[in-house]
């Protein structure tokens, strides 16, 4: 079996398109953030973003659950118990909140009719932090967020999302991933949901703790539930994303992971990522599945650029350069 894997797609279609058009595969996985703005015009986007902001702030600061759409709908019902301009400010929330979720809405549409008309493969959808709830979206019949499919005898599952809240987006639609600690105890939804389905195949947004997952100057964010399953339970291969800058293939035990980095572009603090990543996976299932290749892309202008491939041969894993241009400028793959 042949896979083409892609994160983090950010509004890039025509990209999408592209890789589609131009590749051969027998399977198509996408996992998270095929959304990076929820309006069309930047005025739109940051007047919601202060909005939200400010709630998000009032809040945290009042210590009261819940979230900024809530909040709106409390002041619009109650604005005697709120700031004089908190009532203009709920409106214009709701208003524009609404517009967002309707044009995610037309966006997952627009994916819908492109794989539809271009995919000559199965293709599986998982949302991010960027996405809205995929089973409320044209893409219902294409994701894989708490679920599970057969292909080829290889069960893939899937839990999406991410720990964060993302500005931006209407967070009353969002994907919430249910991971947290209380009274030192952890409960993880995605570690009882995969010890439920025990795949083959792992498909994450947000990735397992302590693998792909750190964040420059801040540390390891992954899931701990996640790794918790996977050291228990030794899947062939984990998909992950969310974290650009922490990208590779790596290999811990039985398990091997991939995050190819971005697919889509985005603005960084550091400048602009113009992305097009995305890795094509070459396995096979007898007894059980062996992860034979895994080659990395990068997508520039209408030209497919492969960057390097590791081969795995049993315990012996060796990477060779394909475009020593682009591998240099990204300095490692293998991990």
């Amino acid at each position: 079996m042949e896979i083409v894997y892609l994160t983090d797609i950010h509004d890039n279609l025509k990209k999408l398109r592209y890789v589609i058009q131009n590749t051969e595969a027998d399977l198509y996985i996408i996992s998270g953030d095929l959304i990076y703005k929820a309006f069309f015009t930047d005025e739109k986007l940051y007047n919601f973003v202060s909005i939200q902001e400010e709630f998000f702030s009032y809040l945290a600061i009042e210590g009261i659950q819940g979230t900024p759409s809530e909040l709106a709908i409390s002041i619009i019902r109650m604005p005697e118990n709120y700031k004089s301009d908190f009532l203009a400010k709920a409106k214009e929330y709701q208003v524009l909140f609404n517009k967002a979720a309707f044009n995610m809405k037309e966006k997952y549409q627009i994916i819908k009719d492109l794989v539809n008309k271009y995919a000559r493969a199965p293709t599986i959808f998982l949302p991010g932090n960027y996405d809205m709830d995929l089973q409320y979206s044209a893409l219902y019949k294409f994701d894989i967020h708490k679920a599970s499919k057969l292909i080829d005898n290889i069960k893939f599952s899937g839990y999406g999302g991410a720990p964060i809240p993302t500005s931006g987006i209407p967070e009353m639609v969002s994907v919430v991933f249910y991971e947290y600690i209380v009274n030192g105890k952890l409960y993880s939804e995605p570690f009882q949901f995969f010890k439920n389905h025990l795949p083959d195949i792992m498909i994450l947004h947000n990735p397992a703790y302590g693998t792909l997952d750190k964040v420059p100057s801040y540390g390891h964010v992954g899931s701990i539930g996640i790794r918790e399953y996977i050291d228990t339970h030794k899947p062939a291969l984990v998909l992950s994303g969310h974290i650009h800058s922490d990208y590779g293939f790596l290999k811990m035990e039985d398990t091997c992971y991939l995050n190819p980095s971005n697919f889509g572009a985005v603005d960084t603090l550091s400048g602009h990522d113009d992305g097009g990543y995305f890795s094509r996976i070459i396995l096979e299932k007898k007894e059980k599945i062996n992860i034979q290749k895994v080659i990395w892309y990068k997508l520039v202008e209408k030209e497919i650029n492969p960057i390097c491939e590791v081969i795995i041969d049993k315990e012996k894993m060796e990477q060779k350069i394909l475009n020593h241009d682009i591998f240099q400028k990204m300095e490692k793959f293998l991990r």
